[in-house]
């Protein structure tokens, strides 16, 4: 993504200046020449035209003003020769988005919403609105330069704080709607529960969203210092008040001492005050959650939700030092902020980037409701980095890993579902029956569509992540087949309800899905050479499908006769890869290490002895040693012991069915009560 910086300074402190035509300002844009600009308007003047902009002039004065302020706007923008040609420079970007950074410490410039700005003659699309034009498409971020951006690490893992407040006397909020979306927004993420435990759905929610319902500062402070937050969301009325001589905004939200009969007016300096507390009980740094979103209801314009507070309020917050600050300049429709909530937090969540997400919402706000300007109220303050684009990719992998997890996760809980009795301490299973119960197959079609979703990000992360990421993504994706053939092989052999017709197509979407996982983890290991847990798994599902009970797999045995897919050979290899990463001094991958020979000398069991492979009674005892190796390295609640073991009941639970392992499955048992026996203790 290209970027243009235009910056406008003036002499004097950031606060306690009004917008005057005898105030110069200067403009920076780029390594241009510097040019000195006057607004055109008085500070009285301004206001008025924002009131006409916030509604509350009727529909005529708002049209006009609507018009005339963005041209206006244009016109200040066209006085920088810097920024023309730099804008003029990006056209040949084939629709590529570029971002413009409007950098702004003076405070009386945040009244001015260049989103609104018509593009002037000499700009890519003049005559329409800048940010709305497609010959070159922009994305508008403001800046206050003393925000440091060096040490800005985007996060991988994400938790949301939903805080309302709607005090006595100031009308209702869309509270349910806002919640909907971003519980919406979270689903991916979420981990099992049962439909009918609302305990252990509630557990799981909450720990991706909590709600904060009727909040005052000091529950704000609170909730902020004692938790781990990395997105906050804030809908509450936003409120003219005086200090001094001059007409703030605030956001009222409930008084802690009289929370159902007083408000408390809060400042934008008090709120990031809240928000950048102190953290407990280790009160040794400032929090500072990566973002805030805040949308302020008007109280004199009930049915519309508006940050009238939002510009000065998302200053004060970015000046704070938060990175990444969205509000409203203008009052939003209803519908408007519930499609704030649903586009910016489904995108960022995702790990999208910020600036793409703010233009769509930008686009769709003026498509979807052309009765306002929702789409020029957005404003957006962030400082984002040199390094963010670097970071989004990484972080992008994460939290489709971070949905492939709970997806897989759910599904596994589902399948336990389905055996009739638990297994025993020492690993021993009884037969299985069909069950019929509406609210397993409802379950599993559960973990079918969260499979389906996770699966579909995946898709589309692949076509855009970097060639240094295409091995975890492919290795996410083969692993996503392999949990989707599991729950169609489950739907067929367990749900008794469904037709012979639709059983037998789920036990061929099965096989084809195995198929699809087994070319994944090849992609993987082409991708990366040194993922020896690519080639392990190649293995096993070649193996697998080889030794299929009812027909031989000939895609399989068409592969075994390409020499570098050569099974013997690949065995040996990850073989040596295991044994290298057992020298790391990294413990996670030590375990992976240990966890990839156990089921390196499971499948030995299956190949022919010699060439490097050992004796079966070798494979047992090296397969057995191995477990206690990663049993002893192990930490507690490690993923790789929970991995491990949920490969090993595939074998003993599912892959043993649809193929001859009896060669394995005894070894794999005895694993499997020496890993439970220490998951028991």
């Amino acid at each position: 993504m290209r970027t243009v910086t235009l910056e406008l300074l003036r002499h004097g402190p950031p606060h306690n200046q009004l917008l005057s035509p005898l105030t110069p300002y200067l403009a920076l844009c780029e390594n241009h020449a510097a040019v000195t600009l006057q607004v055109n308007f008085e500070h009285n003047q301004f206001l008025y035209r924002l009131h006409a902009l916030d509604y509350k002039l009727g529909a005529e004065p708002r049209t006009f003003q609507l018009r005339d302020t963005a041209k206006e706007l244009g016109d200040l923008l066209a006085k920088i020769p810097g920024l023309t040609a730099e804008l003029s420079r990006q056209c040949d970007n084939k629709g590529e988005l570029t971002h413009l950074r409007l950098i702004v410490s003076a405070s009386e410039l945040a009244l001015l919403p260049f989103e609104l700005a018509l593009a002037p003659n000499g700009f890519p699309g003049a005559g329409q609105p800048l940010l709305l034009q497609s010959q070159l498409p922009l994305c508008l971020t403001r800046e206050v330069r003393r925000v440091p951006e060096g040490h800005l690490q985007w996060p991988q893992e994400a938790r949301v704080l939903f805080i309302s407040a709607s005090p006595p006397d100031f009308g209702p909020i869309p509270v349910e709607s806002h919640l909907l979306a971003l519980r919406r927004a979270i689903s991916p993420w979420v981990g099992y529960f049962a439909t009918s435990d609302d305990k252990a759905r509630r557990e799981e929610v909450e720990k991706l969203l909590v709600v904060m319902p009727q909040a005052s500062i000091e529950s704000i402070e609170e909730a902020c210092a004692s938790g781990t937050f990395t997105h906050i969301h804030v809908l509450a009325h936003g409120v003219e008040r005086m200090e001094g001589y001059d007409v703030r905004f605030g956001l009222a939200l409930h008084d802690a001492r009289d929370p159902l009969g007083k408000a408390d007016v809060v400042s934008g300096a008090r709120l990031a005050t809240a928000l950048r507390g102190v953290k407990r009980p280790e009160p040794d740094s400032l929090i500072r959650p990566m973002m805030v979103t805040l949308a302020s209801c008007n109280s004199g314009n009930v049915g519309s939700t508006t940050a009238g507070a939002g510009a000065s309020v998302a200053h004060a917050l970015h000046e704070a030092g938060i990175p990444l600050v969205v509000a409203s300049q203008f009052p939003l429709s209803f519908p408007g902020s519930v499609r704030l909530v649903e586009v910016l937090y489904e995108g960022l969540l995702s790990g999208f980037d910020p600036r793409i997400v703010l233009q769509d919402l930008r686009r769709r706000l003026h498509t979807q409701f052309p009765e306002n300007h929702d789409w020029a109220s957005i404003t957006a303050y962030a400082t984002l980095g040199p390094d963010f684009e670097d970071q989004l990719a990484s972080v992008r992998v994460a939290r489709a890993r971070l949905a492939i997890d709970a997806a897989m996760d759910f599904a596994d809980k589902v399948t336990r579902r389905f055996f009739s009795t638990s297994r025993s301490k020492k690993g021993s299973t009884s037969e299985t029956t069909y069950v019929d119960e509406t609210e397993n197959e409802g379950m599993l079609n559960r973990a079918q569509r969260k499979i389906d979703r996770a699966k579909e990000r995946l898709a589309n992360l692949r076509r855009g992540v970097p060639k240094q990421q295409e091995s975890q993504v492919l290795g996410l994706l083969a692993s996503t087949e392999k949990r989707q053939a599991e729950v169609k092989y489950w739907t067929a052999t367990k749900i008794s309800s469904i037709s012979q017709e639709a059983r037998a197509a789920y036990s061929a979407e099965s096989l084809t899905a195995l198929r699809r996982s087994r070319d994944y983890y090849w992609g993987a290991f082409l991708a990366s050479r040194e993922n020896s847990w690519a080639v392990v798994q190649y293995l096993s599902l070649t193996l697998v499908l080889g030794h299929l009970r009812n027909e031989p797999d000939r895609n399989t045995q068409a592969l075994e006769t390409m020499p570098e897919r050569n099974t013997a050979a690949l065995w040996s290899l990850a073989h040596l890869l295991s044994l290298t990463d057992l020298n790391s001094l990294d413990v996670a991958k030590v375990e992976w290490a240990y966890g990839n020979l156990i089921e390196l000398y499971l499948l030995a069991l299956l190949l022919p002895e010699g060439q490097g492979r050992p004796h079966a009674a070798e494979a047992e005892r090296l397969a057995l040693q191995y477990t206690g190796n990663l049993l002893s390295v192990s930490r507690p609640r490690s993923f790789q012991v929970y991995s491990t073991r949920r490969q090993l009941l595939r074998y003993v639970e599912w892959f043993n069915t649809i193929a001859e392992l009896d060669a394995l499955t005894g070894v794999a048992e005895k694993i499997l009560s020496m890993i439970e026996e220490r998951i028991v203790d």
